[in-house]
């Protein structure tokens, strides 16, 4: 089903290849370092056919604390077949706030996005990024992976925000191999 889809929309999927389950793994751990302390629901964009939502529940996030955002309804469907427990919402990440309120779910406790960030058009990239900021509370988190040499949100875009971003370590092994990004407004700025 992946291949299928980023066949149709490969700028839309961004990897010709779901993400592998070491990135999985890491994105679980920036989650869970991110998360304490917070409380709220984790909201995950773009969870595709679900290689990052299986990692964020091995890892210990409850079913009910996970809420997943994806546009496709294709793969939509696809997740509430084999996803018991987390809220799956159909619906474009540009309209999270919205799709938030609509679905009754109060502040995050933080974001994870597999969206392909380097790859949308910059005004998408700036409503996606701004959404999702207008959505966190101060402090939270953006936990956001990237394939490219440089992070995925782009400074003019941190700076407006004031955001501190700091960086994993790349993984290797993943294919292609990727960084997990860690995006936060500190309480103060």
């Amino acid at each position: 089903m992946f291949l299928k889809r980023w066949l149709r929309r490969p700028f839309a999927i961004g990897s010709v290849v779901p993400s592998g389950r070491l990135l999985g793994e890491a994105i679980a751990r920036a989650t869970l370092a991110a998360i304490d302390g917070h409380a709220g629901t984790v909201v995950e964009l773009g969870a595709g056919t679900g290689p990052v939502t299986r990692a964020l529940l091995a890892a210990g996030i409850p079913a009910n604390r996970l809420a997943v955002v994806e546009r496709e309804p294709e793969l939509v469907a696809f997740l509430r077949r084999h996803f018991v427990g987390p809220r799956i919402v159909e619906g474009d990440a540009i309209h999270l706030p919205r799709l938030l309120r609509e679905e009754g779910l109060s502040a995050p406790a933080a974001i994870v996005s597999s969206l392909p960030l380097l790859s949308l058009p910059a005004e998408v990239v700036n409503g996606i990024v701004h959404g999702i900021f207008e959505a966190l509370p101060r402090g939270a988190a953006l936990v956001q992976f990237t394939y490219g040499p440089n992070p995925p949100v782009p400074r003019a875009l941190r700076d407006r925000l004031q955001l501190v971003a700091t960086p994993g370590r790349r993984i290797w092994r993943n294919v292609p191999p990727a960084v997990v990004w860690t995006f936060r407004r500190p309480e103060g700025a």
